[in-house]
């Protein structure tokens, strides 16, 4: 049984390589060519694969699309879930993970640039604003990419929600809704990274991180607590 078990992990694991290289050799091909003109065909070439292997892993152009954004998420979930759960107060755990956010966005801001120019993907993001229920022309795979986007910013929602309520149980941070204040967060974190996408070329400050976090505490700092500033 353990040797079974053994071979089943030891097959996971080169299953999940194998997706993995596939995925970062896609990653390339959008950066140079952009998603609407990627084929599976560039994405084998790519990864020195064959089509059929790459079939094997992925199961088509959009499930590469979802797959590639999905592991971005993950990890950046993962990152801010350690954050989350790690020494310091919180004050400055949440400022470890608008640090984090905004780094993350830097490094897949080519990316994103990339997929917001494809038409295919501007496409989409009128699917994202249309009330569900009234939006046309929307595949499956669209609405499934979609769903994966929703969820997956909820959960890290959840993550800073957890690091308000800390404040909130420290007296750090005044009474709020914790829901909805760390989605208020997260949408002046996205703000800002789609800001520097289309306006900024020059590295990210590492004061960014600091304002940003000044900036929110100021909104829900307890008036009546005492302590160093943040």
């Amino acid at each position: 049984m353990k040797s079974n078990g053994f071979r089943r992990e030891r097959e996971l694991r080169r299953q999940e390589s194998y997706r993995g290289h596939i995925l970062h050799a896609a990653t390339r091909v959008i950066l140079r060519k952009g998603y609407s003109a990627l084929t599976m065909d560039d994405v084998a070439r790519e990864a020195q694969l064959s089509k059929a292997t790459v079939y094997k892993y992925v199961a088509g152009k959009g499930a590469l699309l979802l797959e590639i954004l999905g592991h971005s998420f993950d990890h950046l979930r993962e990152r801010l879930a350690a954050i989350a759960d790690g020494p310091g107060t919180p004050g400055e755990r949440l400022g470890l993970l608008v640090e984090a956010v905004l780094r993350s966005g830097e490094d897949m801001s080519h990316f994103n640039r990339v997929l917001w120019m494809d038409r295919a993907m501007l496409k989409l993001m009128r699917v994202f604003v249309t009330a569900p229920g009234k939006a046309s022309g929307a595949t499956p795979a669209d609405r499934k990419l979609l769903a994966m986007v929703k969820h997956k910013r909820q959960q890290m929602i959840e993550v800073g929600a957890r690091v308000l309520e800390a404040g909130i149980a420290s007296g750090e941070f005044r009474s709020m809704d914790t829901r909805q204040a760390a989605a208020f967060v997260e949408a002046v974190l996205q703000g800002y990274m789609h800001l520097r996408v289309w306006q900024s070329d020059y590295p990210l400050s590492p004061a960014a991180a600091e304002g940003l976090t000044r900036f929110i505490i100021e909104g829900i700092r307890n008036p009546e607590a005492s302590g160093k500033e943040i």
